[in-house]
């Protein structure tokens, strides 16, 4: 009876985060092609390129405590973790920005940024403004308030839409400013929410270890990971930009931003109900492990038959929404779609390793990422392969990793439940 109960009490809650994030994607899905009309795909390419410098910020301001909350057992721990996340994305955001602003115009050429190179300089505040919205909702999801986490993910997805079209009466690089919008729509949201972490008693000198020491040794791996994972990411946006040019990274940087919706809808919202029931049962790996297999076998019921239905229609789909000008979107998007199921099934999984304090498997799969990119870089470049030809070595190179990825994520499991199981009869 109490395992029926759990089950069905997770279920619901990826109910109310699934409907809150269905909900903001259904707005990105409207929204996108008033967006798609108001700018070129050179201003996508823009975006793309600042995005991936704002998540390698946001993965270094704060050193990724942010995803924490989760892992903290009382509202005194998470103010004093809030308080260091504060600390640590001033202390760097400063100087970041500066930087960002001396160089900004080196930096744009060396990214072939042709246009909007000065607003590469609010990089570093969208970063620190995300890791505050993330540490907000993360926060939330602890206390098991996945309604107030899905209602976040609405204004956030609101607010970049909306700001993105405002924009575009004053500047054409109001795509920029998307992201900060974005995350300051989704702590609007959370923070009449988060008043037991904003205001409340101070933990003093005497009390526990603070949480910034005791997840040290996670944070160190996640921002190691972080920061391979965001070379391996942007390798190949920088690649093609420079290859291929900045129109077919335009229409390439549509379909990663579209293909991968149902992992917004669905995969996000499991992946978020997984992970703080997994922290919260981090010492039962047996529970975890039939947690991790029944929402593998979900995520694949749902994933198959989705991305089937994108792979046949998108190459009529992408042209009739957006409008003709994103006729190759649609093309490109029947390859994409492998890897986006794949990542669809291992995404929402990945923090296992996390949970079961396996802290150095990360950064490992990582370099293992990493190193696999760079391979395929250098065959695209020593072939001199067409677009046709790269999508597809991506493809496969990013499915295989995610598919290596969930292998592993299940040995980890079987291992911690066989050292329990040993632990127990020692005892």
């Amino acid at each position: 009876m109490r395992i029926l109960q759990y089950i069905s009490s997770y279920w619901r809650d990826v109910f109310f985060q699934a409907s809150g994030n269905t909900v903001a994607q259904v707005i990105g899905v409207l929204g996108i092609p008033v967006l798609a009309r108001l700018y070129a795909p050179q201003e996508f390419a823009v975006q793309n390129i600042f995005i991936q410098l704002v998540m390698f910020f946001a993965g270094i301001m704060t050193w990724r405590y942010e995803y924490f909350f989760q892992m903290l057992k009382d509202d005194t721990q998470a103010r004093w973790l809030l308080s260091g996340v504060v600390k640590l994305g001033v202390i760097t955001g400063v100087p970041l920005t500066v930087l960002m602003y001396a160089f900004s115009a080196d930096i744009a050429q060396l990214l072939s940024v042709a246009r909007g190179a000065s607003f590469l300089a609010f990089a570093p505040l969208s970063a620190f403004l995300v890791s505050l919205a993330l540490a907000f909702q993360h926060n939330s999801q602890r206390a098991g308030a996945f309604k107030v986490s899905a209602m976040s993910e609405v204004f956030g997805k609101s607010a970049y839409i909306a700001s993105g079209a405002l924009l575009a009466a004053v500047t054409t690089s109001g795509l920029v400013f998307t992201t900060l919008f974005s995350a300051l729509g989704k702590m609007g949201a959370l923070l009449p929410y988060s008043k037991n972490l904003i205001s409340g008693p101070r933990a003093s000198a005497s009390d526990a270890v603070s949480p910034l020491k005791k997840h040290a040794s996670g944070a160190h791996a996640l921002v190691m990971s972080h920061v391979l994972v965001t070379f391996s990411s942007a390798a190949p946006i920088f690649f093609i930009s420079a290859v291929y040019g900045t129109e077919i990274l335009g229409q390439f940087s549509m379909v990663m931003a579209t293909i991968f919706l149902p992992s917004g809808l669905i995969g996000t919202a499991i992946g978020q109900v997984f992970y703080q029931r997994a922290a919260s049962h981090s010492e039962e790996p047996q529970l975890i492990k039939g947690l991790w297999s029944m929402t593998v076998r979900k995520l694949a019921l749902f994933g198959v038959p989705i991305y089937l239905c994108a792979g046949v229609l998108s190459p009529w789909l992408y042209p009739l929404v957006l409008g003709s000008q994103w006729h190759d979107a649609g093309l490109y998007a029947q390859f994409l779609v492998v890897a986006a199921l794949c990542a669809f099934i291992s995404t929402p999984l990945d923090r296992v390793s996390l949970v079961l304090r396996f802290n150095w498997y990360m950064p490992t799969l990582h370099v293992l990422r990493l190193l696999a990119t760079g391979i395929m870089l250098m065959i695209a470049q020593h072939y001199t392969l067409d677009f046709k030809g790269f999508l597809i070595l991506y493809v496969v190179q990013v499915s295989l990793v995610y598919l290596v990825d969930l292998f592993f994520a299940r040995f980890l499991i079987a291992h911690a439940v066989r050292e329990n199981a040993s632990m127990a009869d020692r005892n």
